[in-house]
């Protein structure tokens, strides 16, 4: 029996004052691994935005806290994508 990874908070990242007055808009992809014991781990950069914005999107990611995915009632690593969206309104 296989359960997957259950996220309980994903917090949102902080725009940065260097962004909003440049106007940046876009998305932060991001893939990162769900650790077995609870850990973020092996977070990679899919696409970034300038201005401190993928930064933000990471330090926001490892703040993430979820159950581990299980197999055969064993806690398993998996890989995700995170996707952090910046708008301004």
């Amino acid at each position: 029996m296989t359960v997957r990874a259950q996220i309980l908070r994903k917090p949102e990242p902080a725009y940065t004052e260097e962004a909003r007055a440049a106007a940046i808009v876009g998305r932060v992809a991001l893939r990162a691994v769900l650790a077995g014991d609870g850990t973020i781990q092996h977070l990679l950069v899919l696409r970034g935005l300038p201005y401190g914005l993928t930064e933000a999107a990471l330090k926001a990611a490892r703040q993430i806290k979820f159950v581990p995915a299980s197999l055969n009632g064993q806690n398993v690593s998996t890989a995700v994508q995170l996707e952090y969206n910046f708008y301004l309104y």
